[in-house]
């Protein structure tokens, strides 16, 4: 091996030690989290748990690089020391991304170096070495189960982007405080209610606040596309993987798809994330193009809220402002469906045609106040006192107010009772919190 061989190995074997550095970085936080974890008796976790694409990373990045050592030692050749670099660099930066979230809990930053990363890996995937040097092609394999990272943080981004900062549980906020926590909860969610705030209640805003509904929901679709994809393709590799031979995986030529008649409702994910984003499946949107009918929406409800606070389980049905508001959403709603029949019959609008932003946004807000209700106990017995509820009280004050003011200025009038029933119940609120002073 000639001198600038010599030197070309020398510094790939100097960016191994440093890959190496930051693999044991990540191991050393697993290992000391799952003690944490194990000696303390008040949490149920068995361990921190794994990210599906990194369980299996952890058994193959040592693999890959032991293989890259062992390949080095045999070749005379010193060929793609810079691009062998830039891919170690690349495992680098896919390491500290799951480093960057778990110690600074920064997706955006975790999602940057990954995106990078990968861009890196596609770069390096159609170089092929003469030498016998398998580190390009093991890169390559490996390179899918980061894929599978970068959409799960994707879904966290997102999920975070729709949620306001939780309120600390020690904090003592008054009613006030948490109607503003429900206000800005609101316009996380719903574009509708985003854009009446910041533009006025006209048709405009409505028409523009509709139209960002429905980029929103192109979006969170295409999302749950490549959230499926990521399924197929963690499952393909789960069935074919094995911890004891990490290398076998590596030397496949390609990954089986899993037949269709293998599929099953017996799977599960082999490892998840048990610290940060425990995601569970919401029910589907009763305002989305092709509304629901409310009893669906209600016996969802029975299981999980729309809320992002935990244990979201508690029986509401007996809270008094929701014995006012239920009802009256299911009024609003049929309503609204014999005013929408009343205008095909009278070919005034197309049979499929998609709901109006104005009735989207009546029963956005029926429903919005409907589903704070359903949570709001949790956050009563975390924080010790009835701020949360008489928050939650407030805000359904307001989406009646919103309700009654969008229908006497864009409703027909045979529809002006519903005006008048939002604000009877708004008035009824209001006794209801002044009797609970």
């Amino acid at each position: 091996m000639n001198k600038q061989n010599t030197t070309g190995c020398k510094q790939v074997l100097t960016e191994i030690s440093k890959t190496r550095d930051v693999f044991t970085e990540l191991e050393d936080f697993f290992r000391k989290a799952d003690e944490n974890i194990s000696n303390d008796p008040d949490d149920p976790r068995e361990g921190i748990g794994r990210f599906p694409g990194l369980d299996r990373l952890m058994f193959l990045i040592p693999c890959v690089i032991n293989r890259l050592e062992e390949d080095i030692s045999k070749s005379k050749e010193g060929e793609n020391v810079a691009s062998i670099i830039e891919g170690l660099q690349a495992i680098k930066e896919g390491i500290h991304s799951v480093l960057t979230y778990y110690l600074q809990d920064d997706v955006e930053g975790a999602i940057n170096l990954l995106s990078n990363a990968l861009s890196k890996i596609d770069k390096l995937c159609s170089k092929k070495s003469q030498s016998g040097i398998r580190v390009f092609r093991d890169i390559a394999r490996i390179a899918p189960d980061f894929q599978i990272i970068l959409d799960m943080f994707e879904g966290f981004r997102e999920n975070r982007r729709i949620r306001p900062k939780e309120p600390e549980i020690n904090t003592s906020w008054s009613p006030e405080c948490w109607l503003d926590y429900y206000r800005e909860q609101a316009r996380l969610e719903e574009p509708l209610i985003a854009m009446v705030d910041a533009e006025g209640l006209s048709e405009a805003s409505l028409e523009k606040g509709m139209k960002r509904m429905m980029e929103e929901s192109e979006q969170r679709d295409k999302m749950m596309e490549k959230r499926f994809i990521s399924y197929k393709l963690m499952r393909s590799r789960d069935a074919i993987f094995s911890p004891e031979h990490p290398e076998r995986f590596l030397d496949l030529s390609e990954i089986p798809d899993i037949k269709d008649e293998e599929d099953d409702d017996d799977y599960e994910v082999r490892a998840i994330d048990l610290r940060y984003e425990e995601e569970e499946e919401e029910p589907p949107e009763p305002w989305a193009s092709s509304l629901p009918e409310l009893r669906d929406w209600n016996k969802i409800t029975h299981e999980s809220s729309f809320d992002d606070s935990e244990l979201c389980r508690q029986d509401f049905e007996d809270d008094p402002v929701y014995l006012l508001l239920n009802p009256f959403a299911h009024n609003l709603f049929e309503c609204l469906k014999q005013d929408d029949l009343r205008r095909v019959e009278k070919g005034r609008r197309e049979e499929n045609e998609l709901r109006s932003p104005l009735e989207h946004y009546l029963i956005i807000l029926a429903l919005k106040a409907q589903a704070r209700i359903s949570s709001c106990g949790v956050w009563a017995e975390n924080v010790g006192h009835e701020a949360p509820r008489k928050g939650v009280y407030l805000f359904a004050m307001e989406c009646m107010e919103r309700i009654a003011e969008a229908v006497e200025r864009f409703s027909p009038e045979y529809l002006y009772h519903l005006a008048t029933e939002a604000r009877n119940i708004k008035k009824q609120i209001e006794k209801i919190l002044t009797e609970n002073v």
